[in-house]
């Protein structure tokens, strides 16, 4: 008996990650990408871009930001009425794709050029940085000081924060990597779509 409910169970997770993959293909194709997929290094990365004006302000979202493109549509909407404004959305964020490639401020940095590039969108930039971007910011500026107009922070996370608020750097679980594709999230999203 215990081994028929212990299957059971086994069957039921497996049917919910089944169902929750495909639904994901499905809501990937549902709603496609608002702005534009420009390739770097081989995968996708959504900028969206609006308004015209002689400053070029691109926005750069906060860690963990689902879809910057929608998060930051209020201020875009109000911005690009006199500015033309960006959002890049690095990999792992809104519509761009996933990747390997280590997450380090230099190579998320490098990205986020080479995305505005293949978008024809030369600078020197106004960027605006949301929390961790501020740390991308700061260093894009430092390294690239001819691409850079100014920074202009909401809220933006600086490299002394940590030493500031005597703290050490956060870390993303492993595990989390693996229950991504599980679909807990929208099993939680499903018991609770108010809280969400």
């Amino acid at each position: 008996m215990l081994r028929i409910i212990i299957l059971a169970i086994v069957a039921a997770l497996l049917i919910w990650v089944m169902g929750s993959n495909l639904m994901t293909a499905y809501e990937q194709k549902k709603y496609p990408a608002i702005g534009e997929l420009v390739d770097v290094n081989g995968e996708n990365m959504n900028i969206y871009t609006k308004g015209n004006g002689d400053n070029t302000v691109v926005l750069l979202s906060g860690l963990g930001t689902a879809a910057p493109v929608l998060d930051f549509e209020p201020l875009i909407n109000e911005m690009a009425k006199t500015n033309k404004v960006v959002v890049v959305e690095p990999f792992g964020y809104g519509w761009s794709d996933v990747t390997n490639k280590e997450r380090t401020v230099e190579n998320i940095v490098e990205e986020i050029r080479i995305a505005l590039t293949k978008s024809n969108l030369p600078g020197p930039y106004i960027l605006m940085p949301h929390s961790i971007s501020g740390i991308y910011s700061m260093y894009f500026a430092n390294k690239y000081p001819e691409e850079e107009k100014a920074i202009v922070g909401i809220d933006p996370t600086l490299p002394e924060a940590l030493d500031y608020f005597d703290e050490t750097a956060p870390t993303m679980p492993e595990i989390l990597s693996y229950v991504a594709p599980t679909g807990i999230a929208r099993f939680a999203l499903n018991i609770d779509p108010e809280g969400f």
